[in-house]
């Protein structure tokens, strides 16, 4: 998973994109809402030099738990799918697999991508809760950019714990 943060200079997010390489893309409904579409830059790269193999237009958590897609020629793009939520991923995930690739602030010239492995992150998020006395009954406030290597230990360490994350807002 690689966020484009709408915050971010348009080449910075071509940077992001090139090192990635995508295969799928999630536009996430309320960001387009508050920022508006992709830069052209940006969306002429996605257009011109990436192999996308899935794309959602509008991804939405309803207030119901319901997960909006967007719809493409008229219907939902989830609906051919909707059954398999009942049961689990043909995935296999282990300590060694990457969920997540941010990127460095680029202070030394072009960001560089950070992997995160489970192993290291579960272990974290333990020595986290011991070390500061954290559980599920904290709060946590998210101040990193959402594609800041920072945000995997803003944002995965509440996850983990069950706790509060209060994010910044964006008018």
């Amino acid at each position: 998973m690689t966020v484009l943060d709408p915050a971010y200079p348009p080449a910075r997010q071509q940077i992001y994109l090139e090192v990635s390489q995508p295969r799928a893309l999630l536009r996430i409904g309320r960001a387009t809402d508050e920022n508006g579409p992709l830069a052209p830059l940006v969306q002429k790269y996605i257009d011109e030099s990436l192999q996308l193999k899935a794309e959602v237009p509008e991804l939405r958590l309803r207030d119901d738990g319901f997960l909006y897609g967007g719809e493409v020629d008229g219907s939902d793009i989830f609906a051919h799918v909707r059954e398999l939520s009942a049961s689990p991923p043909d995935v296999l995930v282990g300590p060694d697999s990457n969920p997540t690739l941010s990127f460095t602030s680029g202070s030394e010239g072009r960001p560089k991508g950070v992997l995160g492995r489970h192993f290291s992150l579960v272990k974290y998020f333990g020595w986290m809760a011991s070390r500061f006395n954290l559980s599920s009954q904290s709060r946590y406030t998210l101040l990193s950019g959402i594609a800041h290597d920072p945000v995997q230990r803003d944002i995965f360490t509440p996850l983990f714990l069950g706790a509060q994350l209060i994010g910044r807002t964006h008018h």
